[in-house]
């Protein structure tokens, strides 16, 4: 652990931020803020030398590019254990390995951790049939979550790929969540959420369906099949494609006025979906 009365944290979830207590560690230079937050992103794991150049100079590194790296690695170091003197090879938290380096953590340190460790807890209830246990752990997990990951480096272009992945683990989260509340019959809850994300990602089926479960649980059934409609043109148009088989027959269940209290959703081991609906 680092020296210090508290432990440093790192967050991901929203603009890149280090802490130790109250006190502001996050380095202000834009290199070695990128070089932490690319090893913040795989904590505990080994980051080759040649990875962190090709990041930090996407567009073609200098030769001067792994002396300035070790330079950046020192000025890390520095900010983030002020006064410590050891050697370089024994930082508590920044540790030198052959051609490369890892940021050691502890799981409380990383919101990013702590989001992937609520995730699965949540799922293994839902696997245990425990769905308000899991609906508790997803809005946890949904709590770490402050904005944009990465939200002050998104213009680097640095980090395309990981805000990208990042992006979807949030959506699956929502996603989640929302099934959680529907096999509650708390559908009627999650409409106009739902609605602001079909609006947003109009081309995730799966929110376009959640909705209008939503609206059948909120005693809203032509409701749900306008919002079927909208989701049909939104597809055909946006990708030339008609809805997939899951989206057509929730439609067909709605439509033909059955109760889709008995439609399940296999999507997680051992959740089945009774969405309470009153007709």
């Amino acid at each position: 652990m680092a020296t210090g009365d508290e432990p440093l944290q790192f967050r991901v979830l929203g603009t890149f931020e280090v802490t130790r207590g109250s006190r502001r560690c996050t380095p202000t230079a834009s290199k070695q803020r990128a070089l932490l937050a690319l090893l913040a992103l795989h904590a505990n794991e080994f980051v080759a030398t040649s990875r962190i150049v090709d990041q930090l100079w996407s567009r073609g590194a200098p030769r001067s590019a792994i002396a300035a790296l070790h330079g950046y690695v020192t000025a890390v170091r520095r900010v983030l254990t002020p006064g410590l003197t050891s050697a370089r090879t024994s930082h508590p938290v920044l540790n030198t390995r052959p051609s490369g380096y890892m940021l050691c953590l502890e799981p409380h340190q990383l919101d990013l951790t702590r989001f992937r460790q609520l995730v699965k807890q949540a799922q293994a209830e839902i696997a245990a049939g425990d769905c308000g246990q899991a609906r508790e752990m997803f809005t946890a997990a949904l709590g770490l979550w402050r904005g944009s990951p990465l939200a002050d480096l998104r213009e680097t272009g640095m980090f395309d790929h990981d805000i990208s992945r990042l992006e979807k683990e949030y959506l699956e989260l929502l996603r989640s969540r929302f099934d959680v509340m529907l096999c509650q019959g708390d559908g009627h809850l999650a409409v106009f959420e739902l609605e602001e994300l079909c609006a947003k990602y109009p081309l995730w089926e799966r929110f376009h369906e959640q909705l209008m479960l939503a609206l059948c649980q909120a005693e809203r059934r032509a409701d749900a099949l306008n919002a079927y409609a909208r989701a049909y043109r939104v597809l055909s148009s946006a990708a030339g494609i008609e809805p997939g088989p899951r989206l057509r027959a929730m439609h067909q269940v709605v439509l033909s006025g059955d109760d889709p209290r008995h439609w399940h959703d296999h999507r997680h081991a051992g959740l089945r979906v009774a969405h309470s609906v009153s007709l």
